[in-house]
């Protein structure tokens, strides 16, 4: 569906849409990672579940700017009171779930690294020149807050993080392509995961970097 703005030439356009999902997995198979005793284990969760809405946007309100918009909403919980992984040693971090027999019980937890909430965007504004065009573009992409191990705590849990880019460039048809960039322009520093074994490790995403690119095409 590409509904026409009001107004608008053939090349002003607005393209939207929304869909909805649902998902039931039972017997999941899952890694329990690190804990106490560094280990790995395959476990089975009776069951799990998922949904959520996604939607996406693009507009062109005039003919030199592209402007693209998508997000979601996504809900996960495992299902299972009986299962439990090993956490954490003792005062390396503070477990929120239940510690059974020294297992923490993750019934009711959202599966890692599943954020409830992403949102990307992105901006293109482009101005012929010779042959070719010199373009601005921007992205930018975040998540909310999310869970590092299948076990909940205090101190494995990452912030949300919000990552953008901008590029100034210069392009020839699809034969030269060169510019200026910058990624992570904002310098927002998070950590995405962690090791838990022995120490309150974390992996930080990529400070901001500054550079240029050329793509010859034959």
């Amino acid at each position: 569906m590409k509904p026409a703005l009001r107004g608008a030439t053939p090349d002003q356009t607005l393209r939207f849409a929304l869909d909805g999902y649902y998902w039931s997995t039972d017997d999941l198979q899952i890694t329990a990672v690190g804990g106490a005793s560094n280990s790995t284990r395959l476990l089975s969760a009776a069951n799990a579940v998922g949904y959520g809405v996604e939607a996406e946007f693009e507009a062109r309100p005039i003919p030199a700017l592209v402007l693209t918009a998508s997000g979601s909403y996504n809900f996960t919980e495992l299902r299972d009171p009986t299962i439990g992984v090993a956490p954490c040693g003792s005062g390396v971090c503070t477990p929120t779930d239940p510690v059974v027999a020294g297992l923490a019980r993750i019934n009711g937890n959202d599966l890692p690294q599943a954020p409830r909430f992403v949102v990307n965007w992105t901006g293109r504004y482009a101005v012929p020149v010779g042959s070719g065009e010199v373009y601005l573009f921007t992205d930018w992409a975040f998540r909310s807050s999310i869970n590092y191990f299948l076990y909940e705590a205090v101190e494995f849990r990452g912030r949300s993080l919000l990552e953008g880019g901008l590029k100034l460039g210069y392009k020839l048809d699809n034969k030269l392509d060169v510019g200026v960039f910058v990624r992570n322009v904002t310098n927002q520093i998070r950590s995405v995961s962690a090791i838990d074994f022995n120490n309150l490790t974390g992996f930080i995403n990529e400070p901001r970097i500054v550079g240029v690119q050329a793509r010859l095409g034959f």
